[in-house]
């Protein structure tokens, strides 16, 4: 009980400063803390039997011991069977998928006639032992046309930004600029010469499909950006507004014209801020996590090495819990592959229609004091209304729906799904079994509390 004890306040401060999934990887979901909990079941188990709990006389501390043996393995099934994710239902619309709170890697391969599929639910953080191979060392060998097929971690990058390696010497010419960064303030962004990024919603290309003997380089870009000789120069799709910082002026820039690209110049395209700034030559572009604490809005990147028979190939996945993220598809030693990370969808057996989203505020602020959704369960001909707001959860079949949150347009509902009935049942037994032992300490004669009563009644 002590080191359960401290390893909870342990990942209490673990969570608040990397966030739950760190918690989860390092403690909650630690095979030595199951073994504990395991352990502390086995002991109460063992005490019912030593010291006869099962007497009418020592019911209290019977009811106290299931209590305890009850809600832990409620735990463990809602450990192990339970799901859990989340929902957004637009206004006048509806779903039936929920995308699961946990990340899976989803890769296939086949070769046309045999195919193999694997779902791997990951934990990953920036400060857990993340490494993880497919297959592990008890895991059946993968292989397709006599070719052993293998999946190794390399590196995990949380919340992950570009960072510039200068006198590298495999290095090759990178640009910085910099622009409004959605969180408010500015961020730099790095385009690698003769590489294309989208920047704000703008397609950005540094010598991309640049035509030398023409004056203006041909490009599928928004806004194509040449080196020639020492300067550099740029092309846009549209007319371009610009404001030099030095001196304040101002104008316009024709589109579809090659014009000089100048540091310190706010660039205007299309609506979108740009500014030059660096110039980097023999740099490399390399990953590095912006935070300790994991940002669910960001995506993170899982660097994979992918190995068939005698070759090997490196991958990077994009994805964070919440997003299901695109499937990466690609040939490889003469295998067809498809790789992925982050969330999937979970089908429910009936769909939810939100009738309307009511969200109330404080008077005179925008704080929100309670919303709440108008929704309309669909199980086939079967219908049934349902408003769902805060401690009033929709059960149905075994799913749980909470709500959660909404979207910023106040539109659209987000609704927390839990499916863990048997789970719940067992948890609720417990905390039953709980109270019964504590009102058993209060009404029965054999208790410790009412021994000690008579005895103050005798001597009085």
């Amino acid at each position: 009980m002590f080191v359960f004890a401290i390893a909870i306040g342990v990942a209490t401060f673990i969570e608040n400063d990397y966030g739950t999934i760190a918690a989860k990887a390092l403690i909650f979901n630690n095979w030595w803390l199951e073994l504990c909990l395991f352990l502390l079941t086995a002991i109460f188990i063992y005490n019912i039997f030593i010291y006869k709990l099962y007497h009418v006389r020592k019911l209290p501390v019977l009811f106290l011991h299931l209590s305890f043996i009850l809600i832990i393995v409620g735990a463990a099934i809602t450990r192990y069977t339970g799901s859990e994710g989340m929902m957004r239902i637009r206004e006048g619309n509806l779903n039936n998928q929920f995308v699961s709170s946990t990340t899976f890697l989803t890769f296939k391969v086949h070769n046309n006639q045999t195919q193999y599929m694997v779902d791997k639910p990951l934990l990953l953080s920036s400060i857990s032992n993340n490494k993880f191979s497919i297959p592990n060392y008890f895991g059946k060998t993968i292989k397709i046309d006599n070719k052993k097929i293998k999946v190794e971690y390399l590196n995990f990058i949380q919340d992950p930004i570009d960072q510039i390696l200068e006198n590298q010497k495999d290095g090759y010419d990178v640009l910085e600029l910099v622009v409004p960064a959605k969180s408010g303030g500015m961020q730099s962004e790095y385009i690698a010469v003769n590489k294309s990024k989208e920047i704000n919603d703008l397609l950005v290309s540094f010598n991309a499909n640049l035509l030398v003997s023409k004056d203006v380089g041909e490009s599928n870009a928004d806004f194509l950006i040449s080196k020639l000789d020492s300067s550099f120069y740029f092309t846009s799709i549209y007319d371009v507004e610009y404001m030099r910082m030095s001196d304040q002026s101002k104008g316009v820039l024709e589109k579809q014209t090659r014009h000089l690209l100048n540091a310190k110049t706010l660039y205007t395209i299309n609506g979108k801020n740009m500014v030059f700034k660096n110039y980097f030559n023999n740099s490399i572009i390399t990953k590095s996590t912006s935070s300790i604490k994991n940002d669910d809005n960001t995506s993170d990147l899982l660097k994979i090495k992918l190995i068939v028979a005698d070759r090997d190939t490196i991958i990077d996945l994009y994805g964070t819990r919440g997003l299901i993220s695109p499937k990466s598809y690609f040939t490889f030693n003469d295998l067809f592959f498809s790789f992925s990370y982050g969330s999937k969808n979970y089908s429910l057996p009936f769909a939810i229609f939100l009738k309307d989203f009511q969200l109330e505020r404080y008077p005179g602020s925008n704080s929100p004091s309670s919303f709440a959704s108008e929704v309309e369960v669909i199980d086939g001909e079967e219908k049934m209304d349902y408003r769902i707001f805060m401690n009033n959860v929709l059960n149905y079949r075994g799913y749980r729906f909470f709500q959660s949150s909404y979207d910023d347009d106040e539109k659209g509902t987000i609704l927390s799904v839990n499916k863990d009935r048997a789970g719940t049942i067992f948890t609720y037994i417990g905390y039953l079994s709980l109270l019964l032992s504590v009102i058993s300490v209060l009404v029965s004669r054999f208790s410790r509390f009412n021994l000690l009563n008579k005895n103050i009644k005798k001597e009085s």
